[in-house]
C-alpha cells in the first residue's frame, strides 16, 4: 500500500463529517464512515468476498481445438477413405514384396492427397476458433490500476484489485471507478458512464438522492459503477459489489454465456456437407454391393485379392466423386480475398463467415452515441435578443466564419463560465479535452470564431476572479470575471431557472421560455447565460460573505445574453448510409441507453424513424415477456434507456423471428450483445476494448456508411461462393453419374468384349477426381472471387436465413448441367474405350483411354462452367476483357489439365493412357466434347433474357 496525502485527508475533515452522518442500515456494508474499515476487516471481507477481479477465462487448447474440427461429417468420410486407400496400398506392397514400382506409389499419393486437403481445411478452421474467444480477457484492462480509500482514518491508495465490501472510496475528477458503490458524499459530481449505459452526457450524481434500486441504472443519482470516470467534482462512496458481482461484471458473465451461432453460410454450406456426407457412404456401400452382385455368376472372382481391390477402389473412388472437397477450401479463399478488400474500405474482419453474413442481413441495430452520432457535444443554435436565433447549419455567418458580436459574447461568457479546457496538441494534431461535454461543447465553438481561440488565452486577457461551481440543486454556475477593467458576473445554466433571476418583461420571458421549449422539443440541452456588472465594494462583500449570501449578490437582477441550443449530431454519412440500407431491405434500428425523446429527434433526422413506426423505453420493455416482446419487435425502430440484458432480448427476439441481425457499438454495454448477434460491429476510434473483442468486425473510421460498404461487399461475397458451389456441385453431379452409372452400364458393356474378359474395370481414379475437384476448379474459383460483378446487390433484398441455397433456379440450373456433362463424360469414356479395342490396345490400355479421355472431358467442362457463371449474360456478350481474370484462370487450369493428361511419367501417377499425345482421335474426344456445351448454356442464357425482359414489359404495362 501506498501512503497518499494528509493534508488532503485532513482538508476533508469537513467532509468525513458529512459522510459518518450517513445511516446505510445495510449489515453489508456495515462500516465506519469516518474512519474506513481496519486491516481485520479488510482481509476478513476479501477472504469472504474475494477479490476486484472479473472471472478469468480458461486459457483454450489449440490441440483440442484443431482435433474438434475432425467432427464434420465431410471430414470423417475423406479420412475413412483415406484409410481404405492406405490399406489397399499396403495389401498391394506386401505382394508385390515391396518394390516400389510407379503403380505403387500411385497407390501411397491417392490417400495421402485426401489427407492433405483434410489437414489443411482443419487447419484454417482452428486458427479462426482460437482467434475468436477473447472478449471476457478485455474487460479486465478496464479496471484501474490504483485507488484512493480510507482506511484506518487514513486516506492511502491501493491496487484496485484489493478494494472490498464496505470499503470508503474517494473519487475526483479524471478517476476511473474501480467498483459499484452507495454516494455517502458528493459535491459537483457528475460521471460519464457511457460505455455502461450509452448516455451520451455525464450523469449528475447526489448523495442526498433517494435510494431506489428498481431504477434503470441510467437514473441511479445515488450510485456510482465500476468502469464509469468522473467527469466534474468530488466523492466518497462506499463499495457495494465487486469484481465479477459489478455491473460490469454481470456483463462480462453475459459475454461469456453468449454462444456464438454459425453463419447463414456455414449452415447451408454444414447442411450440404451432411447431405453429399451421407451421399457418399451411400455410394460407396452401393458401389460395393452392385459391384459384388456383378460377380455372383462367377463367384472365383471373391477368392482374388485382385478383385476386392478393385471393389474398395472404385468404391473409393465414387465416395470422392461425390464429396465436393473444394467446398470449404475456395470458400474460405474468396471470403479471405472479401476480407482483404474490406480492409482497405477501413472494415477489419475478424473471421471469414462475418463478411458473408453481413451480406445476409436484414437488420442493423446500431448504438447512438458515436455510431449514428459523432459522440461530440455540439453548439448547434445561438438566441439572443437583439439578433434572435443563429443556425449553424444555415447561417451565411457560419459559412464566412464571422459570427456578430452579441453571439460571439455569448460564446466567450458561455467559456469563461466552465471548468472544461481543451487544448490542442499539435503533435498528434487532435485536441485534447477534460472535462464536461456540453462545457467543451463552448470551447470548440470558441476556437472557431474567437480570436483568443484557447480558453487559457480568453482567461488571461479577463481573469477569473472568483467561481461559484455548478451545482445539482440550483442548476446554474457563477464566475466573476475582469473584462475591460470592470468585473462582470457570468451566470451560465439551466433557462427556466435563469429567467426568474432576470431583469426583463413578462412579454420577453415568455419569449425566452418558449424559445427553450421548442429547442428542448427538439431533442436540444438548452443553456442560458446572463451577465451583470458589480463594483469594488460589491466584490469586497461578495468575497466576505457566506455561500447563501453570495447566490444572493450575484444570482439575481442579470442582464439575458443569450440562449445555447446543442446535440450530439449525426454523422453527415449517417443519412445517405440508412437510406441505401432501406432501399436494400434493411431495417435500420436505434437501441440507445439515451433519453427517448432525444432518441426519436436524432432517428427522424436520420429516417431511422419514420411514419408508423413506435419507440419504447427499457421500462416499457420490462413489462413485456419474451412472448410479447417476440409478437412486436418489428414494430419498433427506436429503443431508448436500454440496459445490457434489453439488448441482448431484442437480438434474440429479432433472431427468432428468422432476421439476420447485425449489432453495432461502442462500449462495455454492448458487448453481450455484439457477440450474440449474427455480425457484430465495434466502433475503432472510440470503441471499449471489450467492444473490440467480442465484435466480428471493427470499424476503424467509427463510420456507418463503411458498415454498407460492408454489407455490399457480404451479398457479392454471397453470390460469388453460391457460383463456385454451383460450379462445384454440377461437377460433383457429372462425376456421381459418370462413376455410379458408368461402372453399371460399362461393366455390362465390356462382358462382350473379349479384349477384357475377366478385367477388372474402373472410370476415374481417385486421384483424377481429386485433381479436378481441388486443382481444376481452384484457380477459376480464386478469379471468381477477385472478379468484380456489373449487378447491383444493393437493389435486392436481403437472403433469408431459411431461404435455400438452391433457391432462385440455381438447384435446377445445377442438376440439369451436371447430368449434361456427366453423359458426355460417359460418351467421351465409351468412345475412347472403343477406339482402344479397335486398335488392338492391350487390357489396362484400354481402361486408361476410356479414363483419361473421360477425364479431359469432366476436366475442361468444369472450366467452361467457371466462364458460364461469371455473368448473366451469354459469353459472346459478355466483355471478355472485363472478365480477363477468369479467362486467365481458366487457362491457366487447362495448363495443369493438359500436363497431367499428356506428359507421360505425370500421366502413370494418375492412372491416365500415357500415350495420349500419339493418338488424335483420343485428343480430338477428350478436346471436343466439352465444346457442346457452349451453344447448349448460350441458348439456356438467351432464352431467361429473353424471359425476363417479357416480364419487366408486362409489369410496366400494368
Amino acid at each position: 500500500m501506498i501512503s497518499y496525502n494528509k493534508n488532503k485527508t485532513k482538508k476533508n475533515d469537513k467532509n468525513t463529517k458529512k459522510i459518518s452522518n450517513v445511516n446505510l442500515n445495510d449489515s453489508l456494508l456495515n462500516t465506519s464512515m469516518k474512519h474506513g474499515l481496519n486491516d481485520k476487516e479488510v482481509f476478513e471481507r476479501q477472504t469472504k468476498f474475494g477479490l476486484n477481479e472479473l472471472k478469468k477465462t480458461k486459457k483454450i487448447n489449440p490441440f483440442l481445438v484443431y482435433l474438434k474440427q475432425f467432427k464434420d461429417v465431410l471430414v470423417i468420410i475423406l479420412l475413412f477413405a483415406a484409410l481404405i486407400s492406405y490399406i489397399l496400398a499396403i495389401v498391394s506392397g506386401v505382394r508385390k514384396n515391396w518394390e516400389f514400382n510407379t503403380e505403387l506409389i500411385v497407390e501411397f499419393i491417392e490417400p495421402t492427397i485426401i489427407l492433405f486437403v483434410v489437414f489443411s481445411n482443419s487447419l484454417i478452421g482452428a486458427i479462426q476458433e482460437i482467434k475468436s474467444a477473447k472478449a471476457v480477457d478485455a474487460l479486465n484492462k478496464l479496471n484501474p490500476l490504483k485507488t484512493k480509500v480510507v482506511r484506518n482514518n487514513n486516506l492511502i491508495i491501493v491496487d484496485s484489485s484489493e478494494i472490498t465490501i464496505g470499503d470508503i472510496v474517494m473519487i475526483e475528477a479524471g478517476d476511473v471507478i474501480p467498483a459499484d458503490g452507495y454516494l455517502v458524499f458528493s459535491s459537483n459530481l457528475n460521471v460519464i458512464e457511457a460505455s455502461l449505459t450509452g448516455e451520451s452526457e455525464p450523469s449528475n450524481k447526489d448523495y442526498l438522492a433517494k435510494r431506489d434500486l428498481t431504477l434503470p441504472l441510467a437514473d441511479r443519482k445515488f450510485m456510482v459503477y465500476s468502469s464509469s470516470v468522473v467527469a466534474t467534482g468530488t466523492a466518497y462512496f462506499v463499495v457495494s459489489a465487486i469484481g465479477q458481482q459489478t455491473e460490469l461484471g454481470k456483463i462480462s458473465s453475459a459475454i461469456s454465456e453468449q454462444k456464438e451461432g454459425l453463419s447463414p453460410l456455414q449452415t447451408k454450406i454444414n447442411k450440404l456437407g451432411k447431405i453429399f456426407g451421407y451421399l457418399g457412404i451411400s455410394l460407396f456401400l452401393c458401389s460395393v454391393l452392385m459391384q459384388i452382385l456383378f460377380a455372383i455368376p462367377n463367384t472365383s472372382h471373391f477368392k482374388d485379392p485382385l478383385f476386392w481391390s478393385t471393389v474398395a477402389i472404385n468404391g473409393v473412388s465414387l465416395a470422392v466423386a461425390a464429396i465436393p472437397e473444394g467446398l470449404i477450401a475456395f470458400s474460405s479463399i474468396i471470403l479471405v480475398i472479401g476480407i482483404q478488400r474490406m480492409a482497405k474500405e477501413r472494415a477489419i474482419v475478424k473471421d471469414l463467415m462475418t463478411v458473408e453474413t453481413l451480406g445476409s442481413c436484414s437488420v442493423i441495430c446500431s448504438d447512438k452515441t458515436g455510431t449514428l452520432t459523432q459522440n461530440k457535444m455540439t453548439i448547434m443554435k445561438l438566441y439572443t435578443l437583439e439578433q434572435n436565433e443563429l443556425d449553424f447549419n444555415f447561417s451565411k455567418e457560419n459559412n464566412q466564419f464571422i459570427l456578430h458580436e452579441n453571439f460571439l459574447k455569448l460564446i466567450e461568457y458561455g467559456s469563461l463560465c466552465s471548468e472544461a479546457n481543451l487544448v490542442f496538441d499539435s503533435q498528434n494534431n487532435q485536441f485534447k479535452e477534460v472535462g464536461d461535454p456540453t462545457e467543451i461543447a463552448f470551447l470548440y465553438r470558441l476556437n472557431q470564431y474567437s480570436e483568443t481561440k484557447e480558453k487559457k488565452n480568453l482567461e488571461d486577457k479577463h481573469k477569473r476572479i472568483f467561481v461559484l461551481p455548478f451545482d445539482s440543486d440550483r442548476k446554474l454556475m457563477t464566475t466573476i470575471n475582469k473584462i475591460n477593467d470592470k468585473y462582470i458576473v457570468i451566470v451560465k445554466g439551466a433557462p427556466d431557472i435563469l429567467v426568474n433571476k432576470i431583469n426583463i418583461s413578462k412579454t420577453i420571458k415568455e419569449q425566452i421560455i418558449n424559445k427553450n421549449i421548442e429547442w428542448s422539443n427538439s431533442a436540444f440541452r438548452v443553456l442560458g447565460v446572463a451577465s451583470k456588472e458589480i463594483d469594488d465594494k460589491t466584490l469586497n462583500i461578495i468575497l466576505n460573505v457566506n455561500e447563501k449570501e453570495q447566490m444572493q449578490y450575484l444570482e439575481n437582477n442579470l442582464s439575458f445574453d443569450g440562449l445555447v441550443a446543442m446535440i450530439d449530431p449525426p454523422r453527415n454519412e449517417a443519412k445517405d448510409a440508412i437510406e441505401i440500407c432501406l432501399r436494400a431491405g434493411i431495417k435500420p434500428i436505434m437501441i440507445t441507453g439515451d433519453n427517448i425523446n432525444t432518441a426519436i429527434a436524432i432517428a427522424k433526422d436520420l429516417n431511422i424513424y419514420k411514419e408508423g413506426d413506435l419507440a419504447i423505453t427499457g421500462a416499457q420493455l420490462n413489462e413485456f415477456d419474451d412472448e410479447t416482446l417476440l409478437q412486436n419487435v418489428e414494430k419498433y425502430s427506436v429503443y431508448a434507456r436500454v440496459a445490457p440484458n434489453d439488448k441482448l432480448r431484442i437480438v434474440n427476439a429479432l433472431q427468432t423471428k428468422n432476421h439476420v441481425v447485425a449489432m453495432t457499438g461502442d462500449g462495455v454495454n454492448d458487448a453481450p450483445a455484439l457477440k450474440k448477434a449474427d455480425i457484430g460491429c465495434a466502433m475503432g476510434r472510440v470503441g471499449t476494448e471489450a467492444s473490440k473483442q467480442a465484435a466480428n468486425m471493427i470499424l476503424l473510421d467509427d463510420n456507418f456508411s463503411t458498415i454498407v460498404l460492408a454489407v455490399k461487399n457480404g451479398r457479392s461475397i454471397y453470390q460469388k461462393i453460391k457460383n463456385v458451389i454451383q460450379n462445384l456441385l454440377i461437377t460433383s453431379i457429372a462425376e456421381i453419374i459418370l462413376v455410379l452409372f458408368g461402372l453399371l452400364i460399362f461393366t455390362f458393356v465390356f462382358k462382350s468384349w473379349k479384349e477384357l474378359e475377366g478385367k477388372e474395370i474402373y472410370i476415374l481414379s481417385a486421384t483424377q477426381l481429386l485433381w479436378i475437384n481441388l486443382f481444376t476448379h481452384g484457380f477459376p474459383a480464386i478469379a471468381l472471387g477477385l472478379q468484380n460483378s456489373k449487378e447491383n446487390y444493393m437493389n435486392n433484398s436481403p437472403t433469408s436465413r431459411s431461404e435455400s441455397i438452391f433457391a432462385k433456379g440455381m438447384g435446377i440450373n445445377t442438376l440439369w448441367q451436371g447430368i449434361l456433362v456427366g453423359i458426355i463424360s460417359m460418351l467421351g469414356y465409351y468412345l475412347g474405350a472403343l477406339y482402344a479395342k479397335n486398335n488392338n490396345f492391350n487390357p489396362d490400355d484400354i481402361i486408361k483411354s476410356a479414363s483419361t479421355v473421360a477425364f479431359l472431358v469432366l476436366g475442361i467442362s468444369a472450366t467452361f462452367n467457371s466462364i458460364n457463371l461469371m455473368s448473366k449474360k451469354p459469353v459472346i456478350l459478355s466483355n471478355p476483357f472485363y472478365y480477363w481474370k477468369v479467362y486467365a484462370s481458366v487457362i491457366f487450369s487447362l495448363f495443369f489439365l493438359l500436363l497431367v493428361s499428356f506428359v507421360g511419367k505425370i500421366a502413370t501417377f494418375f492412372k491416365s493412357y500415357d500415350k495420349l499425345a500419339e493418338h488424335s482421335i483420343l485428343i480430338s474426344y477428350g478436346l471436343g466434347f466439352p465444346l457442346i456445351l457452349i451453344p447448349i448454356y448460350a441458348t439456356h442464357k438467351m432464352t431467361l433474357l429473353l424471359i425476363e425482359k417479357r416480364k419487366m414489359k408486362l409489369s410496366l404495362s400494368n
